[in-house]
């Protein structure tokens, strides 16, 4: 399989499985990759690219890489139009979670969008675990990385469980019947925040592992908060 064939290839789950290894592109994601000490096997670029962008082309200099068209670029890329700049990346190796850091539960998340939301807002409130649920996107689906802008390489642990596993921890459901955010005392406890999917909400499995549902009190109008934002909401509240 020749390099271009393999990144269209890094589209499907089950190669980046194989292969251990998944898309990165744009200039950001690139550079955040660059400033972790990540891996990046192979670096593809357009001539137009590199020469408007000289600063990140000094950065990468070191990377194997391969100039080629925009045409090509564009069919291997995930997005709809390439940046211009796009690498293949290793996934991480992560062992077992630091049992004395708090943790990001996924329960079920299946859009790309509001999972890559996730992650940067979880990087943000410096909360670099993040578990999910056998039910969740896989956190390196393209439309994933390209929403989170770089997130992947400040966690420090990212990997699927179930909630049983975790031990130790107080595990909270952010939930709308529960009690609010304002309201809870977390006496420097270690916890786990469980956040469900935005049309189903927390799934009957995890709920026999909740030990309190929390929600954010609604001052105006309207159903429902977006995940990612009311996880924000969530981390300030508990990061305090």
């Amino acid at each position: 399989m020749n390099s271009q064939k393999k990144a269209k290839a890094l589209h499907q789950r089950k190669y980046r499985f194989l292969n251990n290894e998944f898309i990165i592109e744009g200039r950001r994601s690139i550079g955040s990759a660059i400033e972790a000490n990540a891996e990046i096997t192979l670096l593809f670029y357009t001539t137009n690219f590199s020469e408007n962008n000289p600063d990140i082309m000094e950065r990468v200099k070191n990377i194997p890489s391969e100039i080629i068209s925009s045409k090509e670029i564009n069919n291997i890329s995930p997005s709809i139009t390439s940046s211009g700049i796009l690498a293949i990346c290793k996934i991480s190796k992560f062992q077992s979670y630091n049992k004395n850091k708090n943790i990001i539960f996924l329960d079920n998340i299946s859009d790309p969008g509001n999972l890559g939301t996730i992650l940067r807002t979880a990087v943000w409130f410096g909360i670099d675990q993040i578990a999910y649920s056998s039910g969740s996107i896989d956190p390196y689906n393209p439309k994933v990385v390209r929403s989170a802008m770089g997130a992947h390489f400040n966690i420090s642990w990212l990997g699927e469980l179930s909630l049983k596993e975790i031990k130790g921890y107080k595990i909270l459901g952010a939930d709308h019947r529960g009690r609010s955010i304002e309201s809870i005392n977390i006496d420097n406890q270690k916890w786990v925040l469980v956040m469900g999917s935005e049309p189903h909400g927390l799934s009957e499995s995890s709920h026999p592992h909740l030990e309190e549902l929390i929600s954010i009190p609604k001052v105006g109008e309207g159903e429902s908060l977006n995940i990612g934002v009311s996880m924000g909401i969530l981390l300030y509240e508990l990061t305090k």
